[in-house]
């Protein structure tokens, strides 16, 4: 515990936040307490029980599209489009110019809707209720694009798929989308709404600087808020985001309040390329013809892959080991939210106020379904 360890018992105590704390969530974390402020912080995952990496390495590459759903459930279907491209490199296969564009369209709506979600559960976070009934009533109409699309709400049930995509978009879909935008573009008014609950407690509240981000391995928007100008969306294109111009927010404070406002301006990056890839979306088939008709028995080629993305949290990465057989030998997962739990939120932590544990915890768009893969 460092300097807390050396004071007297008398002057501490010790308190115990989650798993089922409403601040947390899934959750928990052990402090260090000096009357309100906070000496030190102990980060306590591991209430999930799911230990996706070993489920992959008994099942087939079409029954672990649908598992990759669950890796984390606020973003399904960035993780189905992972997966898929780690067994597309390691078989050589190469999907569809539609395909991708379907990909690029489902993973940004996706990361819309993940970054609705941070807004609720942060406004939560910080006591502005309004906020989660916005988001989550908001998030709605993005899902009812999913449910058209896939067949579920909230589960893609692998959607995106090795080879492409399950089924082509639904006309009625495509149809329906630009009105959905428009609903987002809507939200994001209400948000920029001169709203004094979020900067008064968020603005200099968790203050990561760019050198300790970066020496604590955070990415995404947290790794953006703290002023590095990074996105593996630009800087190892991957489906076809590098015909598409967007911009790549970033901020200077590090503080939370900062952290939030890279997460709206994503939301508007995200509108941008959906609309971009709607426009220019060819025609032509959804799925490569090696998966068309999915044989069980295919044999995956001995190798090694590692593909990594920009999903809503940060860098995500898929590690995947084949000796030949029809499963992956070995599988790794690097979710994003790992580092910012630990060592980033214990870090931030030390020093803080009790009281702001859920903004600061939140702020950092933790999801805990990814800490326990």
């Amino acid at each position: 515990m460092g300097d807390a360890a050396e004071k007297p018992l008398g002057d501490s105590y010790e308190l115990f936040l989650g798993p089922a704390f409403p601040g947390l969530g899934n959750f928990a974390v052990k402090l260090r307490m000096d009357g309100e402020r906070i000496l030190s912080a102990k980060a306590d995952p591991g209430y999930l029980h799911r230990g996706f990496e070993k489920l992959m390495e008994y099942r087939l590459p079409i029954q672990n599209a649908v598992l990759s759903d669950r890796i984390c459930i606020l973003e399904a279907l960035a993780w189905n489009l992972i997966h898929a491209e780690a067994v597309e490199e390691l078989m050589g296969v190469e999907p569809p110019e539609r395909a991708k564009y379907i990909r690029v369209i489902m993973a940004e709506l996706s990361r819309i809707q993940s970054h609705i979600i941070w807004y609720g559960v942060l406004s939560v976070g910080i006591g502005f209720d309004t906020g989660f009934k916005l988001a989550f009533g908001y998030r709605d109409y993005i899902l009812d694009l999913f449910e058209m699309t896939t067949g579920g709400r909230v589960y893609p049930a692998g959607y995106i798929c090795p080879g492409g995509v399950r089924q082509d978009l639904p006309s009625g879909v495509v149809k329906r989308i630009p009105e959905v935008l428009r609903k987002m573009e809507e939200m994001v008014d209400l948000e920029e709404v001169d709203n004094p609950i979020i900067p008064s407690r968020l603005e200099d509240v968790g203050v990561l600087s760019l050198e300790d981000a970066i020496r604590l391995g955070a990415t995404g928007p947290v790794l953006r808020a703290s002023g590095m100008k990074t996105d593996v969306r630009k800087e190892e294109p991957y489906e076809v985001y590098d015909r598409f111009e967007f911009e790549v927010p970033v901020r200077q404070e590090g503080d939370g309040y900062a952290r939030y406002l890279v997460g709206i301006e994503e939301i508007k990056q995200s509108i941008r390329i959906v609309k971009q890839a709607l426009r220019e979306m060819p025609e032509g088939d959804f799925i490569a013809r090696e998966f068309r008709k999915p044989k069980l028995n295919v044999r995956l080629p001995e190798g090694e892959v590692y593909v990594r993305n920009e999903i809503g949290r940060g860098e995500a990465g898929l590690y995947l080991v084949s000796n030949g057989g029809t499963s992956p030998y070995r599988v790794k997962i690097r979710g994003p939210s790992f580092l910012h739990m630990i060592p980033v939120l214990e870090h931030l932590l030390k020093g803080a106020q009790i009281a702001d544990v859920p903004a600061i915890y939140w702020s950092l768009n933790i999801c805990p379904a990814d800490l326990d893969r």
